[in-house]
């Protein structure tokens, strides 16, 4: 059977959450029973699986999750009824929803363009220290562009 990593919502609460490390996917599809359809995210399919009997996993799941449901029968032999139930094996044959599994890659932004030489319009440029006028009486120096403007002067 196939491995993987998942996070565990406990009773479905996204704010209760435990790792579980090494589970079949006969174990997602018990606990999915348990704590909600959704309870079992950030699934990671493992490079390696293990070598157990359909009968060997039944017998530890029930081991494992004595949990029961309304009618006070085994979730893990409603799950996998019968004297000799065929298991889930891998991974894909849960048919878990595409946003269960963790995702491989982080979003990168897109390449940005490079900027065209736009034209900008910006305030001129102060004139240079040498251009100042070396009146100290007047502040005109201070903006080139602006017209002289003559203040009344109280006598």
């Amino acid at each position: 059977m196939e491995l993987a990593n998942v996070m565990l919502a406990l009773g479905g609460d996204k704010n209760n959450t435990v790792p579980k490390y090494g589970v079949t996917p006969a174990e997602i599809a018990v606990l999915a029973a348990i704590h909600g359809a959704d309870a079992v995210f950030d699934v990671v399919p493992l490079d390696e699986a293990n070598e157990i009997s359909f009968r060997e996993e039944r017998e530890r799941l029930l081991r494992a999750y004595p949990a029961k449901n309304e009618d006070n029968e085994l979730i893990v032999l409603e799950v996998y009824p019968g004297v000799s139930p065929i298991l889930h094996t891998t991974i894909e044959s849960l048919g878990l929803e595409e946003t269960l599994f963790k995702p491989t890659e982080h979003a990168k932004p897109a390449a940005e363009k490079p900027a065209k030489a736009a034209k900008a319009s910006k305030a001129p440029a102060p004139p240079p220290l040498s251009a100042i006028a070396k009146d100290t009486t007047s502040a005109d120096h201070l903006f080139p562009d602006d017209e002289p403007v003559k203040a009344d002067v109280m006598e």
